[in-house]
Order: C-alpha cells, then sequence, then structure tokens
C-alpha cells in the first residue's frame, strides 16, 4: 500500500507514527528544509477543552501511542479584560509546549521517532499525488486543499503577530488579554519558553494585514507589555470547518481537516487525534468521517462558545472576566472535573442579560 503525506506537522508526523506502527511505511512530503514552523512559539493543551480527558499528554501515550513531554505543567492563568484581572490557579490546567525547530518542539519529539524519511522543500498537489498513490493524507496546516475541493466554510480570516520576547516569567504561567480595541473578538496572550524569555502573539480577525502595526502597538501600550523583542513575525490564518473530511482517497486531518477550534486556536491535541485517526482509517479501510465524529463534535462546541464570546462589548468581557475569578466558578470550571463546556454556550447566550457587576479580586496590572 502506498501512501503520501503531505506536511511534516504534527498532525503529518502523528499520522506516519501510526502507519509505520501498523507496517505501512508513507512517504512524507514538507516544503520547508526541515522539520517545524521557521518561528517558534509556545502552546498550550488547556485540559477542561477536552473533558472527560482529564490529561491530554497522558491521553495521547495511552490511546494513540504519542508520547510527549511538555515545556512545563500549566499551573495558572491570568486572564485582562479592560477593567478586571482573574487569576485560575491549580495543578491539572493543562501544559505548555514547545512548538518549532528546537529539539524540545512538539514536531522535532515526534520525528525523532520517525523510520521514514522526509522528502524537504518540496510543494505538492494532492490532486496529483491521489493517481500516483493509493491513499494522500493532506497535513498542511492550511485550508488551501479543502477550498479547491469545495469543502471549506469559512468563519474568519485571522491575521496573527507573534513575537519572542526577553524578561522575567513564570514559566508556568500562561497570560490571557481580552480588550476589543487593540483585539476585536479575538485575543493576546504570553507563554513563557523559560523564566527568561516568552512567546507574545496578537490575533485580530476582520482586518487587512496592513493593519496590524497599528493593533500591536496599541496592544503593547494597553497592556503595558514594553520587553525587549529579539525576533517578529506575522501570518495569516483561516478559521473555519470542511463538509467533509475525506473526498476519494484524500484524508484531510490536523488544521486542513479544520480540527482546530477558533476558541483560542486549540488544535493540537485534536489535530494529532485525526491523524493517527486517519492512518487507522487507511489500513483498516475503515469510515474516516466515523472515527472524527467525536472530535469535529467537540470542535462544534468550542466554536459555539467563540461565538457567544464574539458578542461581548468590553463591558461584557469585564463581567465574564470578574466572574471567571469567583471562587465557586472557578471551582466549578477548573477544579470539579465536569465537562461544562456543552453548557457554557447557552450560559453566554444569556450573558448580555446580567445586571450583576463583580468586582475585581485584584488589580488591574501586572
Amino acid at each position: 500500500m502506498r501512501v503520501a503525506i503531505i506536511g511534516a506537522g504534527p498532525s503529518g508526523l502523528a499520522c506516519a507514527l501510526e502507519l509505520q506502527r501498523l507496517g505501512i511505511k508513507p512517504v512524507i512530503i514538507e516544503r520547508y528544509h526541515r522539520v517545524g514552523h521557521p518561528v517558534e512559539r509556545v502552546d498550550i493543551l488547556l485540559h477542561m477543552a477536552w473533558l472527560p480527558v482529564k490529561d491530554q499528554l497522558a491521553y495521547l501515550a495511552r490511546k494513540y501511542g504519542l508520547y510527549l513531554h511538555p515545556l512545563a505543567p500549566l499551573h495558572s492563568i491570568v486572564m485582562y479584560s479592560p477593567s478586571h484581572r482573574s487569576v485560575i490557579r491549580s495543578r491539572r490546567l493543562g501544559y505548555l509546549v514547545y512548538r518549532g525547530r528546537s529539539p524540545l518542539s512538539i514536531e522535532n519529539q515526534l520525528a525523532a521517532r520517525l523510520n521514514s524519511s522526509v522528502v524537504f522543500e518540496t510543494i505538492a498537489d494532492p490532486r496529483d499525488l491521489a493517481r500516483e498513490f493509493d491513499w494522500v493524507v493532506v497535513a498542511t496546516g492550511d485550508s488551501k486543499t479543502a477550498r479547491q475541493l469545495g469543502l471549506w466554510q469559512e468563519y474568519t480570516n485571522v491575521v496573527i503577530k507573534g513575537a519572542l520576547v526577553l524578561g522575567q516569567f513564570d514559566p508556568h504561567t500562561f497570560h490571557m488579554f481580552w480588550d476589543t480595541r487593540y483585539a476585536g473578538h479575538s485575543y493576546g496572550y504570553l507563554a513563557p519558553f523559560d523564566r527568561g524569555r516568552a512567546s507574545m502573539h496578537l490575533c485580530v480577525g476582520g482586518i487587512k494585514p496592513e493593519e496590524m502595526d497599528d493593533y500591536w502597538e496599541l496592544f503593547l501600550e494597553a497592556e503595558n507589555l514594553h520587553y525587549h523583542i529579539t525576533e517578529t513575525y506575522e501570518q495569516q490564518f483561516h478559521c473555519g470547518q470542511v463538509t467533509r473530511h475525506q473526498v476519494g482517497n484524500i484524508l484531510l486531518v490536523g488544521n486542513s481537516g479544520g480540527f482546530v477550534s477558533s476558541l483560542l486556536g486549540l488544535g493540537l491535541f485534536s489535530g494529532m487525534i485525526s491523524g493517527v485517526l486517519a492512518a487507522r482509517a487507511i489500513a483498516s479501510n475503515d469510515d474516516y468521517e466515523r472515527l472524527v465524529k467525536p472530535l469535529t463534535r467537540r470542535i462544534n462546541e468550542l466554536n459555539e462558545l467563540r461565538s457567544s464570546l464574539d458578542k461581548l462589548d468590553n463591558h461584557g468581557l469585564d463581567r465574564l472576566v470578574g466572574i471567571l475569578g469567583i471562587p465557586g466558578i472557578k471551582h466549578l470550571i477548573y477544579h470539579s472535573g465536569l465537562d461544562i463546556i456543552p453548557k457554557i454556550y447557552a450560559i453566554l447566550s444569556e450573558f448580555n442579560k446580567l445586571t450583576f457587576r463583580p468586582q475585581s479580586a485584584h488589580p488591574r496590572h501586572h
């Protein structure tokens, strides 16, 4: 059986490792000259997003044979709105993980266990490969193939600016910023590599790339983020979903298959699982759509939650962040282990009717 995988990111490599385990040696094609995105960054694995899974890395190892090491456990999330700050602390929040070309990155941890070689610096058209191979797995991290196949349904186009910054950081704390003045209905975040270096990003939907610098400067000024910046980059990301994940012998995994939520861009966990499930579908001639249905159901729930957040103005964001800082609410969401994501959408749909105005338990500074 001949299988081609386009893309050596997490979902493509997860697919390749599972095919390898099942006795199939795929051909892996990557457009860059090495594994990993050219710019380093830190991603978050947030356990509450995929409950009842309580530990995503342990689950990936146990269920899918993907043994990965985090940068650090996530012990604190600090959320900022224009006038409020809430701090969530728990030993079970999730993980911070390395992305990019470092040996510590998720991509290179996966690649280190690969027996197959990767064909680098090659652009491949899946429709051409589909005539040459029995199966083609698209893991390019973008919506291009889904668009070409007429499967893509767009939510929004997000412009992202990221930076590597130097300063003093808690390596177990993730900072998240909400303010419609500089982020619209998106967000900014800061995630540490270690005590002296961090990854800082601003995501803004519905703007032109040339407008991003103005939003970025407002973000830095409003949040007093005057760190030493060593490197910056910009990219566009299309948020959306696909109507089908398989067309003929072409399977879409990871971001290419819409396995990423518009809520915080959560897609690493689901993307790797989709890669493994694609491999299992190929090896056993199983129904790929059936296998990924639980993933798509959860992503749809997360997207519905994001759509309800989109309706909030800055006053609503202040109320939300204040409420999330209330001890009983924090316990229910982050400590109870209950899967409340399906319920939050209904609650937030009524959120703008609330008249309660919680006072922040913390001053609004970093």
